[in-house]
């Protein structure tokens, strides 16, 4: 199966809400830039953060490897990784099956 092709990642973020919304394709070579944008919002993990997921076109495992660490770190530091995802997104599906924490946006 040939994948469409996919909208480059990107991320954006709202310093009111302190909301980070992700764009295009989390792929080999996105995933280390979206871990670093993680990183960097959440002041190396120790503050909450939302990511808006809503807009992902691919979200593979590696994707979901890059999540699950932050949310770990986040938890450890007494912070937060609040997921939001719409209802039927690609990332809504991908973090249902991975039984990661989310809500719907």
């Amino acid at each position: 199966m040939t994948r469409v092709l996919d909208r480059p990642f990107s991320a954006d973020y709202d310093e009111q809400t302190r909301t980070v919304r992700v764009s295009g394709t989390i792929d080999e070579l996105a995933g280390p830039r979206f871990r670093d944008v993680l990183q960097k919002y959440s002041q190396d993990f120790a503050e909450s953060l939302v990511v808006d997921l809503s807009d992902v076109d691919f979200m593979p495992s590696l994707a979901v490897g890059v999540l699950a660490t932050a949310h770990k770190n986040m938890r450890n530091a007494g912070a937060e990784l609040d997921l939001l995802a719409e209802h039927g997104t690609v990332a809504q599906r991908v973090l249902h099956v991975c039984a990661m924490p989310y809500r719907t946006a």
